[in-house]
């Protein structure tokens, strides 16, 4: 029986710990995916200082409620 549980308790502990990592790579995809469009929006109002005036200008709007 020793034999039995052990082996329950083993099975049952990999897969809480296979579930885990699996959601830990998803999220750091996710991050991932994330930090690159964020990057990707910055490159573009770095390069364009009119539309980083008209965002900023937008984003008070939203902000303030204008």
């Amino acid at each position: 029986m020793d034999q039995s549980f052990d082996q329950l308790v083993t099975e049952a502990l990999a897969k809480r710990l296979s579930e885990a990592e699996l959601r830990c790579a998803q999220l750091e995809a996710l991050y991932t995916l994330t930090a690159k469009e964020l990057q990707e929006i910055n490159d573009v109002l770095a390069y364009d200082p009119a539309l980083k005036e008209l965002f900023e200008e937008v984003k008070g709007k939203m902000t303030n409620g204008n």
